[in-house]
């Protein structure tokens, strides 16, 4: 009688054990940035969708759900409250164009979260690569450039758990790392100069078809930062010379910045040996 208990209950045992959640909730504090402030007041779009942004993903029978909104509305104020003399925030483009006085708009949007769970590390770490698209608008709501940033951020492997605390790290690790790389190299950009000169940015009109000017224009001006691994902390980016460097570090006894993890329907662990990040825009470069 009680092996038949036991067989009965099996099957709901299996169900339950197939069930697994990792449920990230990145969250954490930018340490101040040291920088000199754009002479610019600017509106920053953070819509309903990118605060609420959660990723869904499963992975051999395990349910991964990264809520990134409420780390990315923070961490966004912080960073567009320090590199600019005053930011405004909205939830709509169209409610941004009303605020007068402003010298241009910015829309950050998550555009791809991918990670490497410890297991597919190989047990060492777990990995977390974040891409962010940040659109830019003349005050009038034109969109004048686009800006592509990614953020890498590694944690340490779980000695007990799914891992939900180590994703967790690693990911507000990515969001400190693109933070980082904002702040120190917006303002060697083309599209920042009439910005530090307290001007509004102004749409440019669309260069005649196999023109001087179009080649130039589908040129990106790339700005690279390769990571830094230290012992026991990890600065994630490294600024251009002659910048001021903001600290973009993972929490003490995290392990050496993870690769990145392209994004894919059922993504593979990191290669080897991973290409620098790059912050991109597709203005030309200035003569």
């Amino acid at each position: 009688m009680k092996s038949r208990r036991l067989l009965s209950l099996l099957p709901l045992a299996l169900m339950l054990g197939g069930c697994v959640a990792v449920a990230v909730r990145p969250e954490g504090d930018l340490p101040k940035p040291l920088i000199v402030a754009t002479p610019a007041k600017v509106a920053v779009v953070v819509t309903n969708e990118a605060a609420n942004f959660v990723h869904k993903e499963t992975r051999a029978s395990v349910n991964y759900e990264a809520t990134l909104g409420p780390a990315h509305k923070q961490i966004i104020e912080e960073i567009f409250n320090a590199e600019f003399r005053e930011a405004k925030f909205f939830a709509d483009l169209d409610a941004a164009r009303k605020e007068p006085g402003i010298h241009a708009i910015f829309e950050p949007r998550i555009e791809q979260f991918s990670f490497a769970s410890a297991k597919e590390t190989g047990g060492a770490y777990c990995a977390v690569t974040i891409r962010y698209q940040i659109y830019i608008y003349a005050p009038d709501g034109q969109q004048v450039d686009m800006l592509t940033l990614t953020g890498y951020g590694s944690g340490p492997a779980p000695k007990i758990g799914n891992g939900d605390e180590e994703l967790s790290i690693a990911s507000y690790s990515a969001m400190r790392d693109a933070a980082a790389k904002f702040l120190t190299q917006f303002q060697g950009l083309d599209v920042a100069k009439p910005l530090l000169a307290s001007q509004a940015l102004t749409p440019k009109l669309a260069p005649a078809p196999g023109s001087a000017e179009e080649a130039a224009a589908a040129a990106a001006v790339s700005i690279e930062a390769l990571p830094i691994n230290e012992t026991p902390v990890v600065a994630s980016s490294a600024p251009q010379a002659g910048s001021q460097t903001t600290p973009a570090s993972s929490p003490p006894g995290s392990p050496p910045a993870s690769p990145p993890v392209r994004q894919e329907p059922q993504a593979s662990p990191p290669e080897t040996d991973p290409p620098p990040s790059r912050m991109t825009s597709n203005r030309p470069a200035a003569p």
